[in-house]
């Protein structure tokens, strides 16, 4: 399948999937003399996995470390897992945020003494 093809089928810009290509996300083959981009079938579920991650919000740098694992799990049981995971330290994150936050505001709110 070729950019043009796989761009329309995820209703996304080619420019997007070649920018996946440069981030190391989706890597097609290309033709002699690093010319046109040809998605193999693994390709394409894998941009189909990108593309619905981005939809989630997932951003460029954590797919970087999240897309190979994804490539490795052999049985959706671990893709699960694998998402499990990244969704954990994301609540962990925001959760942890949200108490620094609070933390702040009870600084920056407190009356001044003296």
């Amino acid at each position: 399948m070729g950019v043009s093809e796989l761009a329309a089928a995820l209703g996304v810009r080619t420019s997007t999937l070649r920018h996946w290509d440069v981030e190391g996300l989706v890597v097609p083959r290309r033709s002699p003399g690093g010319g046109a981009r040809s998605y193999s079938p693994s390709d394409v579920r894998d941009a189909r996995i990108v593309h619905q991650l981005r939809r989630a919000g997932y951003r460029i740098d954590p797919l970087r470390m999240l897309v190979p694992e994804l490539r490795r799990a052999r049985r959706w049981e671990e893709v699960e897992a694998t998402l499990a995971t990244r969704e954990a330290a994301i609540t962990a994150r925001s959760r942890a945020l949200l108490r620094g936050a609070a933390l702040l505001d009870a600084v920056i709110g407190a009356p001044a003494t003296g």
